[in-house]
């Protein structure tokens, strides 16, 4: 007979969906034993803040953890730290754990998000090559950087353009190189694209689109970056904000139902195939009412989903169905976006690039509403903004409208 220590719940993983998972459950079940399981040394964090304030030495680590310690003896959440689970048998509903303990559970959250993906470059391995998704990433990136220090950042999506600005504001000397052909591409229209590149270029951030790393050398630490365009890049750091794989070897092994994507598909109560097993977070494919099945590594999401599945695993039974929301900040220059822009063809612009408040919604293949963009708007058009994005009108219902800003949005929905 195994010795168990036996809980009601069982979260597995420390960021903000698992961290919001534990409360969530705490609001709806005070008493059931609850533990959540870290391979982290610290408390349930969120990462925003390691990209932008926490790297730039702007906000402590008080900025970074979304609860006080004290929250979680009060609420008897038990959080052992620097602990991994190794197994999970849904039979038996048990988790292991790398220390030797084994854990049983009524109902069980995964929430492990992902880690950060070194592209295979020569040299990806020597010292001061860094990846960024923990709290000790973002304090050695900040400390190698610095004035008189040279970086190379890899990568113009979220991490990469988030990163350069931070270290730019440090005083480091930045290069971006990046395979699209303009920074942000997946996400902006050309007309933001320019604006953005002009950003960084005022804040004297070199921009290098559609460049890839041949190799980085160095005697243990990387000295050069060698571009594939045959420039040599004279460097102190490099950073790699190249995205992420999938924390899912559990469910994996668990014989839960997995997407094509190695994500855990989720039904609309964040339940994975198995009835006591939920997902959050990064690791989510969910059917979202608005758009279908998605998944989206944001910290929104993150934030709503493990609170939704951690009151359905205490005895709700409602469905997730939060529109998708981020947000970014590159210098002084932030946005929002509601909705889905993982595919669009063509956009509607809304108010002035130049004085810093506009707005620009994205439209499908078959001419559908699928997202918004917006820095700076009025806050009586948010509401509307995201009421239109999940009544998803045609283009040529809206268009007109949406450029036009004497048309009040609500006429629109």
């Amino acid at each position: 007979m195994r010795n168990l220590r036996a809980y009601k719940y069982i979260i597995v993983g420390g960021g903000l969906a698992g961290g919001s998972a534990a409360g969530a459950i705490r609001q709806v079940d005070t008493a059931g034993p609850l533990i959540l399981v870290t391979q982290e040394p610290w408390k349930p964090y969120q990462r925003p803040p390691l990209s932008k304030t926490y790297l730039q030495g702007k906000a402590g680590r008080d900025k970074v953890f979304f609860r006080d310690p004290e929250f979680y003896r009060e609420n008897e959440i038990q959080i052992p730290t620097g602990v991994r689970a190794t197994s999970l048998e849904p039979d038996e509903h048990v988790v292991s754990l790398d220390d030797g303990r084994l854990l049983s559970y009524e109902k069980l959250l995964l929430a492990t998000g992902g880690y950060p993906w070194r592209p295979p470059i020569p040299g990806n391995d020597l010292a001061r090559v860094f990846t960024l998704r923990t709290i000790e990433d973002s304090e050695a990136i900040r400390a190698a950087a610095g004035p008189g220090k040279r970086a190379l950042v890899l990568g113009g999506s979220f991490i990469g353009s988030e990163v350069a600005a931070s270290l730019a504001e440090l005083g480091t000397e930045v290069t971006v190189a990046f395979q699209e052909s303009r920074i942000l591409e997946l996400l902006a229209p050309p007309e933001l694209s320019e604006a953005i590149h002009a950003l960084y270029d005022k804040h004297g951030v070199r921009l290098v689109p559609g460049t890839a790393v041949q190799s980085l050398e160095g005697d243990r630490a990387v000295r050069t970056a060698q571009l594939d365009g045959g420039e040599s890049l004279q460097v102190d750091l490099v950073v790699m904000g190249t995205g992420i794989r999938l924390n899912t070897g559990l469910a994996r092994e668990a014989g839960l139902e997995m997407a094509g994507d190695d994500s855990v598909v989720v039904d609309e109560r964040l339940c994975t195939s198995d009835p006591d097993i939920y997902a959050a977070g990064d690791i989510a494919s969910w059917p979202d009412p608005t758009f279908g099945r998605l998944r989206v590594e944001h910290w929104d999401v993150a934030k709503n989903q493990g609170q939704r599945a951690g009151r359905n695993m205490a005895g709700e039974e409602e469905p997730y169905t939060t529109l998708p929301y981020f947000f970014s900040d590159i210098f002084d220059f932030s946005f929002e976006v509601w909705g889905n822009l993982s595919s669009w063809k063509r956009t509607v612009q809304r108010g002035d690039l130049n004085e810093g408040s506009f707005a620009f919604y994205y439209f499908d293949d078959k001419g559908r509403l699928t997202g918004v963009l917006a820095a700076d708007r009025p806050d009586e058009e948010r509401k509307p903004m995201q009421t239109l994005v999940r009544q998803r009108p045609a283009y040529d219902q809206v268009a007109e409208g949406l450029r036009s800003e004497g048309t009040d949005l609500r006429d629109l929905i």
